[in-house]
């Protein structure tokens, strides 16, 4: 994965996904943990959540992480990605972020794998898109 897409995950915490329910979209916020080696997005939530159970249903997901709020500044992600448990360590690396999450009982960690993602860097002046693929990934 490039490096400019890493970076930028890495200095983020806030994304939203979606998922599909009956009618269309349906789309929730989370806050994250990245996982480098996995190149996996590390959210928490309660199980009984509407976007949970959809995900559970239908495992890809659309994730987006956005910075700034005016278009010469905009800087942001837009990807693909895998809902799944989070396995122990993932467990592990999000409490160490979000401690507080140790305390909510109902909480379950997950991880968002990702599959494709693309930068869209508007800052300076130009726009510049680089695109990452999972290697078994075809779009």
């Amino acid at each position: 994965m490039d490096e400019k897409i890493l970076d930028f995950i890495k200095n983020e915490q806030l994304l939203s996904w979606s998922m599909i329910d009956d009618s269309g979209v349906y789309t929730a916020s989370a806050f994250y943990v990245f996982d480098e080696k996995n190149l996996s997005l590390i959210i928490a939530s309660h199980e009984q959540t509407k976007h949970i159970q959809l995900a559970f249903k239908n495992p890809s997901v659309a994730v987006n992480i956005a910075k700034e709020n005016k278009i010469a500044f905009l800087k942001g992600i837009q990807a693909k990605a895998e809902f799944k448990y989070a396995n122990k360590e993932q467990e592990k690396m999000y409490f160490s972020k979000f401690s507080f999450a140790k305390f909510d009982k109902k909480a379950r960690i997950y991880t968002l794998d990702l599959i494709w993602a693309k930068l869209t860097d508007n800052t300076l002046g130009l726009v510049e898109k680089i695109e990452f693929f999972k290697k078994s990934f075809i779009i």
